[in-house]
């Protein structure tokens, strides 16, 4: 039999490793899916920025399970149950809806999955916060990054192939087929006999967010996301663009990527007990701004995919690394409200590194922007020092 321990890692890996293949389907197939089917870019825009108001509103999710215990279930469970069902059973039917025709039904069922993964997110979330010992925090939050970065990689890897060999109904079956490992996983965990949770909700618990090493937590997770997705996004301006121009190995070079990220998530609870969480942190910090540094100088496609294994390293150390301080500084009274808006701030910086970024390759090129973003990123060093003291 695993140990408690085991088990809640095995459990948090099936979620996670769902919400990675979701993500990959959003992130990359859907504008592929879309554009096969005549819509027009700006079209296919706005239907991804509809796609996105389900993350910006996991807050109130959060919340929603903080507070509710839903039809006497529990506070978690019941809605993690809930948001894979949601998730799986809105891919299962998107098969059955032909494009263009249909595109309204397409959308309300991708905006319920959406919601889906968001709820379960969250709920995962707070579990995790109220459950979890601190000496088991970084190995909890490393094995949710890996796991999520595991889920992009597989459902990119098997999306392409499937999509060439099988067609598009294959693509929307295997996201619903991989929400049932989680399902099964919950529902074998879940104790509606235990579900009183440790700590009662209370609005005065939000007074702790403005506390200054919170509010410093905060800071360095918009400044890690902005220097890093920053870069990231941009990828594709590097000066030997017209070497991963072509889609295989663009799709390539963001697997290189996934598998350094999961690498780095691996490493950061090993790290983190060797180093202490404040001496890990600021390690996270310098190999993120060397990794954008590596990323500028790289020459040819072979340094530029050794590049990007380090990049994916440095963003799965650091973000596992941010998870855990987050995890231990969110009050457990409102453990998925506090952790997700932590997590809101990583959102926020991901939007103005995309909106920046944008402008600095424009006018400076890509060599620039992760040099710049390099020197944006050590600005969080001293703010580890007040997170972590």
């Amino acid at each position: 039999m695993p140990t408690p321990s085991t088990a809640r890692l095995v459990h948090y890996a099936a979620l996670y490793f769902a919400q990675g293949t979701i993500l990959s389907y959003f992130l990359t197939f859907n504008v592929l899916y879309l554009r096969d089917h005549g819509f027009a870019a700006a079209d296919i825009g706005f239907f991804q920025a509809t796609l996105v108001l389900p993350f910006v509103l996991k807050i109130l999710l959060g919340m929603l399970s903080d507070r509710v215990n839903l039809f006497g279930l529990g506070h978690r469970h019941p809605y993690i149950v809930l948001g894979l069902l949601l998730q799986g059973v809105s891919f299962a039917l998107l098969p059955g809806v032909t494009l263009p025709d249909g595109l309204a039904t397409f959308f309300v069922l991708a905006m319920l999955a959406a919601v889906g993964m968001a709820l379960y997110d969250t709920s995962t979330d707070g579990l995790a916060v109220e459950s979890t010992p601190a000496d088991e925090r970084p190995r909890v939050q490393a094995t949710m990054v890996a796991a999520r970065a595991a889920g992009i990689l597989f459902a990119l890897l098997a999306g392409a192939w499937l999509v060439g060999t099988r067609g598009w109904p294959a693509v929307f079956w295997l996201v619903a087929v991989l929400t049932v490992p989680g399902l099964l996983l919950t529902l074998l965990a879940w104790r509606p006999a235990v579900t009183r949770r440790p700590a009662g909700f209370a609005w005065d618990a939000f007074a702790a967010l403005l506390q200054r090493d919170n509010l410093a937590l905060a800071a360095m997770g918009a400044l890690y996301a902005l220097a890093l997705d920053g870069v990231l996004t941009y990828l594709s301006y590097h000066a030997d663009a017209d070497n991963v121009a072509d889609i295989g190995m663009v799709s390539g070079l963001v697997a290189l990527s996934m598998v350094g990220r999961i690498l780095g998530a691996g490493a950061n609870a090993p790290l983190a007990a060797r180093l202490g969480q404040r001496v890990n942190l600021q390690l996270a910090i310098v190999t993120s701004a060397a990794a954008c540094l590596a990323l500028a100088a790289a020459v040819g496609v072979v340094l530029l995919a050794a590049a990007c294994v380090v990049f994916g390293f440095a963003y799965g150390h650091f973000t596992a690394a941010y998870a855990a301080a987050a995890m231990g500084r969110s009050d457990p009274r409102i453990a998925a409200s506090m952790f997700a808006i932590f997590m809101m701030f990583l959102n926020i910086g991901i939007a103005l590194g995309q909106t920046v970024g944008g402008s600095i390759t424009q006018a400076a090129g890509f060599a620039a922007l992760a040099v710049l973003m390099a020197a944006l990123v050590l600005l969080a060093l001293p703010l580890a020092r007040r997170v972590t003291r």
